[in-house]
């Protein structure tokens, strides 16, 4: 049995995508939990009221009277419900149309799908920083997001930093993984040195 390698770049293209973008899975499963115990509660009450036992929590038809003519504590108590089931309802837009992506970024390859973690792409640029510039290993610092790096580099005192070595240091050790990492590179040298 073969496959095209166009099913096969399909199959890599969702591998990425999983692998970039965090699963909503679990608010998911929350939220019909929560729809499901609420379900079955109501169903307990109705069956119960049917054949004339005493309600676990509230008969439904006591609620809808209730609801139907409130009181000052039915009121207090339905509104904190409409308040949580308002943030209830907030967190879960949010979740829904938030993009998900976790700090991993894709780098293409012939044998298949390959996830980098953005740690390792900004402590791949600090360490070509710290040797490009001659710093000892906690001098060099670098995050990454994305395609861009930030190095910042604090010198030895007495000893002159050339940012333009170091970007292309970072830039040729970044396009080594992948040439989209080694486009955005910005240097920052700190002002004051430290001793060695």
């Amino acid at each position: 049995m073969s496959s095209s390698p166009n099913g096969a770049s399909g199959v890599e293209r969702r591998i990425r995508r999983r692998s970039v973008h965090r699963s909503r899975s679990t608010a998911v499963s929350v939220a019909l939990v929560v729809l499901a115990l609420v379900a079955a509660w109501i169903g307990t009450e109705s069956v119960l009221r049917a054949v004339g036992a005493a309600p676990l929590l509230a008969d439904p038809q006591t609620a809808v009277d209730t609801a139907l003519r409130p009181d000052a504590a039915f009121v207090t108590i339905a509104e904190v419900i409409a308040g949580v089931l308002v943030v209830l309802g907030i967190v879960l837009v949010v979740l829904a149309l938030k993009p998900g992506r976790q700090h991993r970024s894709p780098v293409p390859h012939e044998r298949g799908a390959v996830i980098i973690d953005t740690r390792i792409i900004a402590a791949t640029a600090a360490n070509a920083a710290g040797t490009a510039a001659g710093v000892p290993d906690g001098n060099a610092t670098a995050t990454s997001r994305g395609t861009s790096t930030e190095v910042r580099v604090v010198p030895v005192s007495g000893i002159a930093v050339d940012e333009g070595i170091v970007r292309d240091a970072v830039k040729d050790r970044l396009g080594q993984l992948d040439e989209r990492f080694g486009r955005r590179v910005k240097v920052r040298i700190a002002e004051q040195g430290t001793l060695s």
